[in-house]
């Protein structure tokens, strides 16, 4: 049994990212969460009392849990799936800040959307989303964007540089779609110099091993003027349906690829893109 936490804020894109994974797991059977995160306005809570600041809370609390139960009844209302079952939960405070409070075992993967960074409505949701990647989640995240169709996935790209050490736990996520969907998976690798180092060699072999039930090709292209580039050319000659990268610390991922790549991509991209937790440090 697959236990799925989707955010949502109501919108049409958090019912897209809710569709999408649906369709991504018709075959599973799933517990889908829906969470909502609020928070009463600040400038509203200005010289309040205590007694309506509570009340303020509480408010703002029973109207989620009003939204989150008009949206459960619909979504069961249209429901075909047998394998699926749904249950919501509204949180108090910032979406990061709920997940540190939700514990780990409780859930497998996390299936959101994200708007991009275009105009002041997309900028907050699009920082939500990068907020939530870029914390200490120890969870697969999928992001799904804005007016994202969905296609079986038939091609997945993983790009990576083979310059940390893989686990198979890292991993499996990304393989247990592959073996779902029976996907090839195409290994990308954008660099600055074509030679591997010993060290490459050594993760490379690592990695081959881990994916020896996979359809798997290896991919190299030159680094352009950014590595959001290359892997943007890459997904757009051969079609790629889901990128994904894992996700290591912020000041390592930097060194690494020399760009904020995690930030770009989650504001950017234009295919469902899976974040994988650095389960190796």
């Amino acid at each position: 049994m697959k236990r799925v936490i989707v955010p949502t804020d109501f919108s049409q894109n958090a019912h897209n990212a809710l569709s999408y994974a649906r369709l991504l797991f018709q075959d599973e059977e799933v517990i889908f969460t829906l969470l909502h995160t609020y928070k009463p306005s600040t400038v509203n809570l200005l010289r309040k009392s205590s007694q309506q600041v509570g009340t303020m809370y509480q408010s703002s609390k029973l109207v989620a849990e009003e939204q989150l139960q008009n949206l459960l009844a619909k979504i069961n209302s249209l429901n075909e799936n047998k394998k699926h079952t749904y249950t919501v939960k509204a949180h108090l405070g910032a979406l990061d800040e709920v997940f540190k409070n939700i514990p780990i075992d409780t859930y497998d993967f996390i299936v959101m959307g994200s708007k991009g960074a275009t105009g002041l409505k997309s900028v907050l949701w699009g920082s939500n989303t990068f907020h939530l990647v870029n914390s200490t989640v120890k969870r697969p995240i999928l992001i799904v964007p804005e007016n994202c169709t969905y296609k079986n996935p038939e091609k997945i790209a993983f790009a990576t540089n083979f310059s940390r050490a893989y686990s198979k736990e890292e991993i499996q996520p990304l393989i247990d779609i592959v073996k779902e969907w029976n996907a090839s998976l195409r290994m990308i690798e954008v660099y600055h110099d074509p030679i591997l180092s010993k060290n490459q060699k050594t993760h490379l072999e690592t990695l081959e091993n881990l994916l020896v039930d996979v359809q798997c090709h290896f991919h190299v292209i030159p680094h352009f003027n950014t590595i959001e580039t290359a892997i943007t050319i890459f997904n757009d000659e051969l079609e790629i349906d889901i990128l994904a990268m894992i996700r290591y610390p912020k000041s390592l991922l930097q060194k690494i690829v020399r760009e904020p790549i995690i930030k770009k991509m989650v504001h950017h991209t234009t295919i469902p893109f899976l974040v994988l937790p650095s389960l190796t440090d």
